[in-house]
């Protein structure tokens, strides 16, 4: 209930919550990426990580940055955070 799923169908654009954590998923596991994914929009945004929408990064990434900054070190959080932004064209 309410977890992001693994990939889209084929064919159809993957969703905001996905392709954030497919580029987390690099650094961190793809389990990892989607519960991270899904845990900071819930206490980022107060909503699932379904309802992301481009507006919404900003505040999910000052949400991520300390969790990145423990696991990957504060330089290499701060490069994954900058390809996601270019990523979503953010």
């Amino acid at each position: 209930m309410g977890s992001i799923p693994p990939s889209a169908p084929a064919g159809s654009p993957k969703t905001i919550a996905e392709r954030i954590a497919d580029h987390l998923a690099i650094y961190l596991g793809p389990h990892t990426g989607r519960v991270a994914v899904k845990t900071f929009a819930l206490k980022a945004l107060g909503r699932g990580p379904e309802t992301l929408a481009l507006s919404d990064f900003p505040k999910l990434e000052q949400a991520l940055r300390p969790m990145l900054r423990t696991l990957v070190g504060s330089a290499r959080a701060e490069l994954v955070l900058a390809e996601i932004r270019r990523e979503l064209g953010k």
